[in-house]
C-alpha cells in the first residue's frame, strides 16, 4: 500500500511542475489554394509562409516563387489553428482536383491522406550527377547545427532541417556554412520550411545541400529531388526505399553517424 502523504498532486503533475522544458507547439494548419480547401496539416506555427511555399513545391503544385501571388495567414493561438489561403496563377488550379488530399495529414508522416499511390511515389526528374561532399564540409555543417536549434533546446521535441551553402564566399558565408534552419514537430514540415526559404529567396538549388536531424524516409528524398538540391544529409539511417529513390535520381544521400564515418549512398 502506498502511504498517503497528504499531497494533492500526482507524480506526473510534480514532474511537470519541476521541469524547465517547454512543450512544443502543434497547430492544425488548414491550407486553401485560391480559396479552395486543399488539406489540413499538423505543424508547428513558425515560418508558416516558408512552410506553405515548400509544401506546394513538394506537392508539385508550383515550380517557382512567382507562381504564388500572395499568402494570407490567420493564426488563432487560443484554438491552436492557422488558416492559410494561397493565391496562385489560375492555370495552376486546373490540376488541383487530381492532387487534392482527402484525409487530414498528421505530423509524423508526410504522405498520410494522399489519395493515390502515384502521389506518394511521384515520378521524378533525375538530378544532374554531382560529386559527393567532402567529409570536411559535412563536419563543418554538423558542428554548426546546434547553434541553430534554438527551439529544440527548450523542448527537445522538434525536428530540424538546415540549408547549407556550398559555393565558397556567398554573402559572407563560407563553403559548408549553414545559412538557414527550420524547426517543426514534423520532420517533413521542417524540410518544407527550409525548401520554402530556398525558393522564397530565389537561391540556386544546386549551390546548396540539405541537412535533416530525423530519420530519412522516402518523402524527404522526394522533396530534395523535386527542389533540385543535389545533396541530402541525414543524422539517422535512411530506409531502403529512400536509398533506392535517391540512387535512381542521382541524389547524393549521406547518413552522418555520430561516432563513425559518414555512409555515402
Amino acid at each position: 500500500m502506498i502511504e498517503n502523504t497528504g499531497s494533492t498532486h500526482s507524480p506526473a503533475q510534480k514532474v511537470a511542475a519541476s521541469s524547465d522544458a517547454a512543450l512544443v507547439e502543434e497547430y492544425a494548419v488548414a491550407i486553401a489554394i485560391n480559396s479552395i480547401k486543399y488539406t489540413v496539416m499538423m505543424a508547428s506555427p513558425y515560418e508558416l509562409e516558408h512552410f506553405v511555399i515548400g509544401f506546394l513545391l513538394s506537392e508539385q503544385i508550383i515550380q517557382f516563387r512567382y507562381d504564388i501571388h500572395d499568402i494570407s495567414l490567420d493564426i488563432d493561438s487560443n484554438n491552436f489553428t492557422a488558416l492559410v489561403d494561397v493565391s496562385v496563377a489560375n492555370r495552376i488550379t486546373k490540376g488541383l482536383k487530381d492532387k487534392k488530399r482527402s484525409v487530414n495529414s498528421n505530423s509524423s508522416c508526410g504522405i498520410c491522406g494522399v489519395e493515390a499511390i502515384a502521389q506518394a511515389l511521384p515520378k521524378l526528374t533525375p538530378l544532374s550527377l554531382t560529386p559527393a561532399l567532402s567529409v570536411a564540409v559535412i563536419e563543418q555543417s554538423i558542428n554548426q547545427l546546434g547553434h541553430w536549434q534554438l527551439l529544440a533546446k527548450k523542448s527537445g521535441a522538434l525536428h530540424a532541417a538546415a540549408l547549407i551553402n556550398l559555393k565558397g564566399e556567398l554573402n559572407g558565408e563560407r563553403n559548408g556554412e549553414i545559412v538557414a534552419c527550420a524547426e517543426d514537430v514534423g520532420r517533413h514540415n521542417a524540410l518544407d520550411k527550409t525548401i520554402g526559404y530556398l525558393v522564397n529567396k530565389q537561391l540556386i538549388a544546386s549551390d546548396h545541400a540539405l541537412l535533416v536531424t530525423s530519420r530519412c524516409s522516402v518523402e524527404l528524398v522526394n522533396k530534395a529531388i523535386i527542389a533540385k538540391v543535389p545533396h541530402l544529409l541525414c543524422l539517422a539511417s535512411p530506409s531502403q526505399l529512400a536509398v533506392k529513390v535517391a540512387q535512381d535520381n542521382h541524389l547524393n544521400l549521406v547518413h552522418v553517424r555520430k561516432h563513425d564515418d559518414p555512409i555515402y549512398y
